[in-house]
C-alpha cells in the first residue's frame, strides 16, 4: 500500500542525447580480431574471429567485408557505458539491400538475446541511418554489428548517449568528424547540457507541482477539511555526466495554513543514508524545532530527512483573517518561495531512481507528531504511540500506516491545484475522494482534476 496516494506524475526528463562517440573510418583504422568470450581487447573496433574481417577500403573510404570465414560480417565496437536512451547512428553505401543487426556483449562475455535488425535501403552515395537498437541493456557493453552483406560499406559509426574512455595500443578517434562545444569539459555537449558551466551538473529531470494538503489533528479526525497545511512544491533531480544523482532542489510555497497549530514540512529520502549528503541549503529552520548535522540533515534518522520549514507562520504574509487562505472573501496572502537544494556525494553512485520521497508534516511544538501519507513509514523521530488510537487504524507490522477506521488518509498529494474551504469536509468538497481512498487508489484516480460539478466536485466547498 505503500504511497499509493500519490497520483503519477509524468517525469519530464532533460536527458538530451549526446554524441560522445563518433568515429570516421580511415586508412588507420585497426581491427582486433576477438574470439568468444568477445570481450578481449575492449578498447578497440574488433573483427570477430570465424566471420569476416574488416579492412579499410582506400578507394570507397570506408571500411568493409573481406568474406572470409563464414562470409558474414561482425564489427565490434570498443567498450562503452551506454546510458538510458541511447542510439546508434550508422553512415552506408551498398548495392543492395540488407539487414543489419544491432547487439552487445555484456561484461562477463555474455551475448545479449535483444537484439534489434534494421532494413537498409539500397545507397549507391553515403547515407545515414538510426539503427534499432535493445533499451534493455545500458551500462558497460559491447556493441556490435552483424551483417551478411558481401558489398556493404560503413564510412562512420556514432553512439549518442554513451561515454567512451579510449583503449590502449588502439587508433580509435572519438569525434571523426563530429565534435561539439563542450564549455565545462565534463563530455556532454553544450547543446544538450542543461547546465553547460558546471562539470557536477548535466542533466535535469523535472516533477510537475504538487499539492500536499494535511490534517492536522490526527489521529483524530478532526474537521477533515485538509487545509491546515497546504504546500505546493515541485522538484528538479539534477544527475552529472555519468548519470549519477548530483543534486535536488526542492521549490516549495504554502497555499494555506487553516489551523491554530503551527506545522512544519520534511522530506525523508527512503533509503538514502544521511552520509550521502554533504550539504543542505535554503532550509527556512529557526534551530529550536529540529536538531541539524553539520550537512544539515536531521540527527538522528535512518533515513536522509531534510527540513524545509519547521514554523509555516515565519514562511507566509497573512492577507488578514482569521486564517491563511481557507476563508473565501478573505484577504488573500502569500507563501514565501523556499528552495531547498540537497548535494548528493558523487561516490554514493545515487542514480535519479533512487530517489523515493516521502513527504510529511510535523507539529512545530512537538516534532515527533508526523503525519504522512498512506502506506509511508514513520521517521525514526516519530511518535509511533498515536498509532491505534482515536480514528486510526495503522498497522506498522504490515505497512498500513496514516490510514483511518474507515480507510481514509491525514495527508494527500494530488497535481491538482485547489482544496477545501475552511471547515468543509474534504469528502464533500471533492465526491469521489472516499471512494479513491477506500479503493487503495485504484478508482476514480482523476477526483482531484475532474471539474464535472455535481458528480465530482461541489465548488461552494472549494477555495
Amino acid at each position: 500500500m505503500k504511497n499509493f496516494l500519490n497520483i503519477i506524475l509524468a517525469m519530464c526528463m532533460g536527458v538530451g542525447a549526446q554524441a560522445q562517440f563518433s568515429h570516421a573510418f580511415n586508412s588507420s583504422s585497426t581491427f582486433s580480431e576477438v574470439s568468444s568470450p568477445w570481450y578481449s581487447d575492449p578498447g578497440c573496433f574488433a573483427s570477430a574471429q570465424g566471420y569476416g574481417q574488416s579492412y579499410y577500403d582506400a578507394v570507397s573510404g570506408g571500411i568493409k567485408n573481406d568474406v572470409s570465414g563464414n562470409g558474414s560480417w561482425v564489427v565490434f565496437f570498443p567498450v562503452m557505458d551506454l546510458q538510458s536512451g541511447y542510439s546508434v547512428k550508422l553512415t552506408y553505401s551498398s548495392s543492395s539491400t540488407d539487414n543489419m543487426m544491432v547487439n552487445s556483449v555484456a561484461s562477463s562475455g555474455t551475448v545479449n538475446n535483444g537484439y534489434s535488425y534494421t532494413s537498409l535501403a539500397a545507397a549507391v552515395n553515403p547515407t545515414t541511418v538510426t539503427l534499432n537498437v535493445s533499451p534493455n541493456y545500458i551500462n558497460t557493453q559491447r556493441l556490435y554489428l552483424y551483417s551478411s552483406s558481401t558489398d556493404l560499406t560503413i564510412y562512420s559509426v556514432e553512439v549518442i548517449n554513451a561515454t567512451y574512455s579510449p583503449g590502449t595500443g588502439c587508433t580509435v578517434t572519438n569525434g571523426g568528424g563530429n565534435t561539439c562545444a563542450d564549455a565545462d569539459s565534463d563530455g556532454v555537449c553544450d547543446d544538450v547540457d542543461d547546465y553547460p558551466n558546471d562539470p557536477n551538473k548535466a542533466y535535469s529531470s523535472m516533477v510537475l507541482p504538487t499539492n500536499f494538503m494535511y490534517e492536522d489533528l490526527f489521529p483524530a479526525y478532526g474537521d477533515f477539511d485538509f487545509n491546515d497545511l497546504v504546500v505546493s512544491a515541485k522538484r528538479e533531480a539534477i544527475t552529472d555526466a555519468d548519470n549519477d544523482l548530483r543534486y535536488l532542489v526542492v521549490e516549495a510555497q504554502v497555499k494555506a495554513a487553516g489551523a491554530s497549530i503551527a506545522q512544519g514540512w520534511a522530506l525523508e529520502l527512503n533509503g538514502i543514508n544521511p552520509s550521502d549528503v554533504v550539504s543542505v541549503n535554503g532550509s527556512e529552520v529557526s534551530g529550536n524545532v529540529m536538531a541539524l548535522g553539520v550537512n544539515g540533515t536531521e540527527n538522528g534518522q535512518t533515513h536522509a530527512v531534510i527540513p524545509v520549514f519547521d514554523n509555516v507562520n515565519k514562511v507566509i504574509t497573512w492577507g488578514g483573517g482569521s486564517f491563511f487562505n481557507t476563508v473565501a472573501g478573505d484577504p488573500v496572502g502569500r507563501g514565501d518561495i523556499i528552495t531547498v537544494t540537497i548535494e548528493f556525494a558523487k561516490s554514493s553512485n545515487l542514480t535519479v531512481g533512487d530517489l523515493d520521497y516521502n513527504f510529511f508534516s510535523f507539529r512545530t511544538g512537538d516534532r515527533s507528531h508526523e503525519i504522512h501519507e498512506i502506506g509511508m513509514a514513520p521517521t525514526s523521530l516519530a511518535d509511533v504511540s498515536l498509532f491505534g488510537t482515536m480514528a486510526d487504524a495503522s498497522n506498522l507490522n504490515n505497512g498500513e500506516t496514516y490510514v483511518s477506521v474507515d480507510g481514509l488518509p491525514w495527508a494527500i498529494s494530488s497535481s491538482g491545484s485547489d482544496y477545501a474551504i475552511e471547515k468543509a469536509d474534504i469528502v464533500e468538497a471533492f465526491l469521489k475522494l472516499a471512494g479513491w481512498a477506500q479503493s487503495g487508489g485504484n478508482s476514480y484516480q482523476d477526483w482531484h482534476t475532474n471539474t464535472s460539478e455535481g458528480t465530482y466536485r461541489n465548488s461552494a466547498k472549494i477555495y
